[in-house]
């Protein structure tokens, strides 16, 4: 089977990838398209260029030359969105018309070198490709466009960093790593004490679990699944000089004004800032709560000097604005609902402001009597009474984005409209239709969506959509140009251009930058030889340090392979194999101090805080220990090989999701689930509805590397829905079920669909409910009968067993008597006892959101029949915020559990569930671990909080207690030989001899 067939006519239809793949293909003779080389990325020819071969496609880095020389001929500051209240960042040319930024110059940024061709792997498991795009964009490229300010560019990417590039020579001046997504906003830019300094706003479109379930149950609830923020950065250099945290997402660009800063938020939040310092000077809540999206606010000032800040929000859908003519106490000066509006209107469209004409304008998605049409409206600014409203279109739903961000000039409102692809002027006075230009394709139905802002530039206006610059007479409408952009940096979002002198400067959802020429740019065709040759990626490699590798010698005292989630089907990771003991502790990506609280306890309160980090910049959820190495990934997009005696890194290996998953080593790759636990704003009404519900929110996907090098051997793509959990390995595949309920099977050594799981087209034939972080575990077969696969889900809220032969499923158990938290069985790992052919686990029961109670109920099921043999309640607390319930260990007959909700940890015997011991503990607040444990011989080492407790496994005595730091929320501690080692969520990973872990000696 082709996997990528469909992907290539979806790219090359509708979302204007520029160098289509085959995985597997070679580039097609004949094609004469020269090499992506540095020099030929500082020419025309960058638009027609092929990656090299090697696969190694870097930005340059240099100087701020330009800042230095000829920072004059360039705007000094950028204090909002589009730059100006009516969103037209256009800046006349100064001084020599034959020279730079006049003359123009060629350049192409590869920000995220191939980054953007790899993840085209993934469209066809969209089956929309819009929607794979819409995802590609924020949590990869530049969504919403650059700002240049001194001579530099600033771009804003989604996988959580800033750069700043040189604007003449395109080299790359800085890069600053941020807590999460920034491709959302734009940079604002301003001078302060002779220095330019750029304010980023940080978050994500997504939701977490939390405020899925609390929107389900008509509770206030917040958007930004992550950490939020405001930064501020010395724009010459990087270094960060403030940073303001905000409760979920702070997306919309900010508004400088008069040494201020004016934020919007997720959580329904306004914000006034001091820029000098970034404290805050004032706060206020958004009527009913409401949340920005892409909505960064604009700005009015009365005719009475009132101060106002104009922006949309979503739920409830309206526009809004703050009077912050005394900032310390802003006021809502007044709301507007758009009638009609629907989706994410108005909440992700920046509105434009007229300050001469005294009004705002905006399109909102509409429903007009069940049908989708765009309205374009005009409001008083002063009053926010409706002024006019133009029905633009009918139309299609499309996805991501709704509704396009209206540009002003000279009384004219320029906007697209995304449901019927036209492009439109009207009379910003009256709302008369100007003139109406269809940029539609018939062959390529979907693929112009004219999303962002224009540009007025003498007479013409240009506008970017899909993968091409259109040039229309700003009379007429008429289309002077279609610049098409099959270059490696593609697909424009919202993009707006940026035009100095005679040059523009232009991202896109790849996260490429790029400058041209602007007459260029509006009187070519730009690429002109059809498709571009199909072009494979060479596999990505890791980071590798040869000099860290562990000897022969040294991989033979491991094990050679690491096989499942927590070591085995008893979740009880403990080899006789491994070296003596170890002492080290290594900070994988962006870790955090072992001493410090999580990341704004202070926002969230302690549990809560705890959580995100883990999300954020945990060890995912365990260890492999193979071959003389440690492999860990991180929540930081990584994946990490350990030498097992030192802790020195031997390779990082960059993915595009969070690394849950624990890896597993098989004999020839190391195999990582990669995926986010969240939701999209979709997600968040399918789930309150009782829909098909789907938890993931970015590129979710599982990675094969080689286990010496990290060099990529295959990835394997599954969609939306998240494959952060741990694969199961069965004779030479990999199997799991990913967060829409998809039943996956690939060979371990190639990532190839597996039959009879999936079908000739390569996907999935069962689907059950969906899933979290449950990874399956196996349950295997007396006799002849089949090996058994065994997984927990959601809606419905069930164990299933299937049959690992066949694909069918053999039985399902709902637990139907009890109930059931709304995450079900999809948040723990289930253990088996092969003596005694039981599946045990646990799931959260009578779940109180108002009285914020749960019990944990633990089970024990006949392995083939799924037959319930006992039940136990474990014991019940507040609510947890994760939603989940703890993992067991078994051993020797006995299951072990620890239950953060009473602060206790229990042996039950697995023949009857009756309770053999049960230990209170003394864990820090809000610090709750819900991964197994590991028996040594008569020892039971359980992770608690930051804490690692050692208890006699027979009558669970507390032997000992070491204190690590961080906390240890979802990881389980692994020992091989005489080593113990764990991750935990600050990002760390330790080892420490077992004899210091238990408190005894080495015997």
């Amino acid at each position: 089977m082709n996997h990528y067939r469909l992907a290539r006519r979806c790219l090359s239809a509708l979302t204007g990838i520029t160098l289509l793949l085959s995985f597997g293909a070679q580039a097609k003779p004949g094609a004469n398209l020269p090499t992506c080389t540095p020099q030929v990325l500082q020419s025309a020819d960058m638009f027609n260029c092929v990656p090299p071969s090697n696969g190694v496609l870097e930005a340059n880095t240099g100087p701020a030359e330009t800042y230095s020389s000829g920072a004059a001929a360039f705007p000094s500051s950028w204090p909002q969105y589009g730059f100006d209240q009516r969103h037209n960042p256009v800046f006349p040319a100064s001084g020599d018309p034959n020279r730079f930024p006049n003359r123009g110059v060629f350049w192409a940024a590869p920000l995220t070198g191939l980054d953007f061709l790899r993840a085209a792997r993934a469209s066809e498991t969209f089956g929309n490709p819009e929607g794979w795009a819409s995802r590609t964009g924020q949590f990869l490229g530049e969504v919403m466009g650059v700002s240049v300010a001194s001579g530099i560019v600033y771009a804003q990417l989604g996988r959580h960093e800033v750069d700043a590039i040189d604007a003449r020579t395109g080299r790359v001046i800085w890069r600053h790593n941020l807590v999460n997504v920034a491709g959302m906003g734009q940079t604002v830019v301003r001078e302060l004490g002779g220095r330019p300094v750029v304010f980023i706003t940080v978050g994500d479109a997504a939701f977490n679990i939390q405020n899925t379930i609390r929107f389900a149950n008509g509770q206030e609830h917040d958007r930004g699944a992550s950490f939020g923020a405001v930064v501020a950065l010395d724009g010459v250099t990087g270094a960060e000089m403030w940073r303001f945290s905000t409760r979920n997402a702070a997306r919309p660009a900010a508004i400088f004004d008069n040494h201020r800063l004016y934020v919007t938020t997720g959580a329904g939040e306004f914000f006034v800032l001091d820029a000098a310092s970034g404290a805050q000077q004032g706060f206020t809540k958004n009527p009913g709560n409401g949340f920005a999206g892409l909505a960064s606010p604009n700005w009015y000032e009365t005719s009475a000097g009132r101060k106002l800040v104009i922006y949309g929000t979503i739920r409830p859908r309206r526009i809004l604005a703050m009077d912050v003519t005394n900032p310390a106490n802003p006021t809502l000066a007044w709301e507007f609902t758009p009638p009609n509006a629907t989706a994410n209107s108005p909440g992700d469209t920046p509105v434009a402001v007229d300050p001469t004409l005294g009004r705002v304008f905006t399109t909102v998605f509409s429903d007009i009597g069940g049908t989708n049409n765009l309205q374009a409206m005009a409001i008083d600014a002063a009053t926010g009474s409706l002024l006019w409203n133009t029905l633009m279109g009918e139309g299609d739903n499309p996805p991501g984005f709704k509704a396009s961000v209206p540009m002003i000039h000279d009384n004219v409102m320029y906007a697209g409209n995304t449901i019927n692809q036209t492009f439109q002027a009207l009379d910003a006075q009256t709302g008369a239709v100007l003139w109406v230009t269809d940029i539609s394709n018939p062959d390529d139905p979907g693929a112009e969506r004219p999303r962002g802002a224009a540009v007025y530039v003498d007479g013409k206006v240009i506008q970017t959509t899909g993968r091409h610059i259109l040039t229309f007479d700003a009379a007429s409408g008429e289309i002077l140009n279609d610049f098409v952009t099959v270059g490696l940096f593609a697909l424009f979002g919202v993009t707006q251009p940026v035009v100095v002198g005679g040059q523009m400067y232009l991202s896109s959802i790849s996260g490429w930058v790029f400058a041209a020429p602007v007459d260029f740019v509006t009187t070519t065709p730009g690429f002109t030889g059809g498709l571009p040759p199909e072009v494979v990626p060479p596999p990505q490699r890791a980071e590798f340090q040869s000099g860290a590798s562990p000897s022969r010698s040294e991989s033979r005292t491991f094990p050679a392979t690491w096989l499942y989630y927590a070591g085995g089907p008893d979740n009880n990771a403990v080899s006789p194999k491994g070296p003596k003991a170890s002492r080290w502790q290594t900070a994988l990506t962006d870790a955090l101090p072992l001493s410090a609280p999580p990341l704004d306890e202070d926002i969230y309160g302690t549990e809560e805080a705890t959580m995100m980090t883990h999300l954020a910049f945990g060890v995912g959820s365990g260890l492999a220990a193979a071959r003389g190495a440690i492999y860990a990934g991180s929540d930081r997009f990584t994946i990490h090989a350990l030498n097992a005696r030192s802790g020195r890194e031997i390779w990082r290996y960059r993915t595009f999701n969070a690394n849950f998953g624990q890896p597993l080593v098989t004999p020839n790759t190391v195999i990582v689930g990669g995926g986010d636990q969240w939701t999209n704003l979709g997600g968040t009404g399918d789930f309150s509805r009782g829909d098909p519900f789907t938890v993931g929110a970015s590129l979710q996907h599982l990675t094969g590397l080689d286990p010496r090098t990290g060099t990529e051997r295959w990835t394997f793509y599954t969609g939306p829905g998240t494959s952060g959990m741990t694969p199961l390995y069965h004779q030479g595949d990999v199997l799991w079920v990913n967060g829409q309920g998809k039943v996956y099977a690939v060979d371990a050594n190639s990532g190839t669909p597996q039959a009879p799981f999936m079908d000739a087209d390569g996907n999935p034939v069962l689907k059950l409910g969906f899933n979290a972080i449950s990874s399956a575990n196996i349950v295997r077969g007396k006799g002849n009968a089949p090996d058994l696969m065994v997984v927990g889900t959601a809606r419905p809220s069930q164990i299933t067993a299937i049959n690992l032969e066949t694909a069918e499923i053999v039985w399902t158990q709902p637990l139907s008597g009890f109930n059931i938290a709304s995450t079900g069985f999809a948040a723990v790992s289930p253990a088996v006892d092969v003596k005694e052919n039981l599946v045990i686990g646990s799931v959260l029961i009578d779940a109180d959101p108002v009285a914020n109670t749960a019990t944990i109920l633990t089970y024990g099921l006949d392995g083939t029949s799924g037959a319930v043999v006992w039940t136990r309640v474990l014991g019940s607390g507040e609510f947890p915020l994760g939603f989940v319930a703890p993992t067991p260990v078994v051993n020797d007959e006995v299951c072990y559990f620890a239950n953060p909700l009473d602060n206790t940890v229990n042996a039950l015997e697995t023949e009857d569930g009756s309770l053999r011991w049960q230990t209170p503990v003394t864990a820090e607040a809000g610090r709750m671990s819900w991964g197994p444990g590991v028996v040594v011989k008569d020892k039971l080492i359980q992770p608690v909080g930051p804490d690692l407790y050692t208890f006699d496994a027979e009558d669970g005595e507390i032997l000992n207690w070491k204190r690590v730091g961080g906390s240890f929320t979802y990881n389980n501690p692994v020992v091989a030989g005489k080593t113990l080692y764990i991750g935990n969520s600050w990002g760390w990973v330790s080892a420490m001899p077992v004899a210091e872990v238990i408190g005894g000696t080495d015997d």
